[in-house]
């Protein structure tokens, strides 16, 4: 009975190892984001180009965790204005405040349900020219308008800027 217990704990670790490098292997043989997969690699490459290195490699998994925090919330309620996980994204507090009402305001005219998208999908990067990237959203989420068994979309751009070493999403017009 005492061989068999560390024996089966030595299964288990190797097991863990072996669950641990097939999905390592899986992250890194993947060539392109799966956030960013609607755009072509092409376009990413020539929007990336007069920025440092640091700046390419980050705005793509950086902004899958903005959109990825603001997924499946509801936008009319304190509690998620006053997330600070989505609130370190902007450089202000006021301009976190006028993202965060136009972002709201968008989703009731769009009738997307509770204000709540259950999904956001990348469906374009561009180069504005004021230097900073404009991403086309789609923002998925139950239709609220009675008798409307489908999904609403919101189609949304949203601006990104370098500055300081890092990137801040810039709110619109309110």
């Amino acid at each position: 009975m005492n061989l068999l217990g560390p024996c089966l704990r030595s299964v288990a670790r190797r097991l863990s190892l072996v669950g641990l490098l097939l999905a390592t292997s899986a992250c890194v043989g993947s060539s392109a984001p799966v956030w960013a997969d609607g755009v072509l690699p092409q376009k990413l490459d020539e929007v990336f180009s007069d920025l440092p290195q640091e700046a390419r490699d980050s705005l793509i998994p950086l902004s899958e965790i903005f959109y990825a925090r603001i997924t499946s919330r509801r936008f009319n309620s304190r509690a998620t204005f006053e997330d600070p996980s989505v609130r370190q994204f902007f450089p202000t507090l006021a301009s976190y405040s006028d993202y965060y009402a136009a972002l709201v305001d968008a989703l009731d005219r769009a009738n997307i349900r509770f204000n709540r998208p259950t999904a956001i999908k990348m469906l374009s990067i561009e180069l504005s020219p004021s230097g900073s990237l404009l991403l086309s959203l789609r923002f998925i989420g139950p239709n609220d308008l009675p008798l409307r068994l489908w999904n609403a979309t919101l189609l949304r751009t949203d601006e990104w800027l370098w500055q300081d070493g890092r990137w801040w999403v810039v709110p619109g017009k309110v």
